[in-house]
C-alpha cells in the first residue's frame, strides 16, 4: 500500500509547528503539575518538621526546667545540711546552766551553804565554788556527789578554813572545790556566769 500525502507545504508546515506546540504545552502542564505536587510535599514536611522541632524545644525546655529545679531542690539541701551541722555543732559547746545548778543543788547536803560559784565553760577549772558547813564530813560527801555526777569531772578539793563561831552558834568550816564541767553531758545556752549567797547577788556572763 503507497501514501501519498498530496498536502501543500505550507500545510504541512502549520501542521507540524500545531504538534510541536502541543508537545510544548503538555510538557509544560507536567512541569506546573509536578511542580505543584512538589510544593505540596513540602509545605506538609515543613508543617511536619515545624511541628517536631516544636514538640521537640517544649521538651527540651521541659527537661531544662526540670534540672533547674532539681539543682535548685539540690543546693537548698545543701544548705539545710549546713545549716543542721552548724547548729549541731553550737548545740554541742552550749550548756542549759539551769541544769548545772539544780545537780549542784541536789548534791548538796542539807547543812551546807554556797557562799560563792564561779563558773565559765571557756576556763579550766570550769567552777570555783566556795562554800561553809560544820564539819569536815559534809564537805567529803559533797565532794564524792560531785564526783559521781554524770555533770561533772575533775573534782578537787583546794582549801578549808575553820571560822569562829559566833555566841550561841555552832562553828562552820568554809571550803573550796574546784572542778570541771562534763560537757558531753549537758547543753548550754550562756557562757558563764558567777554568783555569790548570801545576799542575793548574782551576775550573768
Amino acid at each position: 500500500m503507497i501514501s501519498i500525502n498530496l498536502l501543500s507545504p505550507e500545510l504541512k508546515l502549520a501542521r507540524i509547528e500545531a504538534k510541536r506546540n502541543a508537545s510544548m504545552v503538555s510538557i509544560c502542564i507536567v512541569l506546573i503539575i509536578v511542580v505543584i505536587a512538589i510544593t505540596i510535599i513540602g509545605q506538609s514536611l515543613k508543617s511536619t518538621v515545624t511541628g517536631y522541632l516544636s514538640g521537640a524545644t517544649g521538651d527540651v525546655q521541659k527537661n531544662t526546667d526540670q534540672l533547674n529545679e532539681s539543682n535548685d531542690i539540690q543546693d537548698l539541701a545543701y544548705i539545710i545540711n549546713d545549716r543542721a551541722k552548724t547548729t549541731d555543732q553550737i548545740n554541742e559547746k552550749r550548756v542549759i546552766w539551769s541544769q548545772v545548778l539544780q545537780e549542784l543543788s541536789n548534791s548538796a547536803p542539807s547543812n551546807l551553804e554556797f557562799k560563792f560559784i564561779n563558773a565559765n565553760n571557756k576556763k579550766i577549772p570550769n567552777f570555783v565554788l566556795q562554800g561553809s558547813t560544820t564539819t569536815e564530813r559534809e564537805i567529803i560527801k559533797f565532794k564524792e556527789k560531785i564526783e559521781n555526777s554524770q555533770f561533772f569531772r575533775n573534782v578537787n578539793f583546794k582549801s578549808s578554813n575553820l571560822q569562829k563561831a559566833e555566841e550561841g552558834k555552832p562553828e562552820r568550816l568554809d571550803f573550796t572545790l574546784e572542778f570541771d564541767l562534763e560537757k558531753t553531758s549537758v547543753n548550754s545556752v550562756v557562757s558563764g556566769f558567777s554568783t555569790i549567797s548570801p545576799g542575793g547577788q548574782k551576775n550573768i556572763k
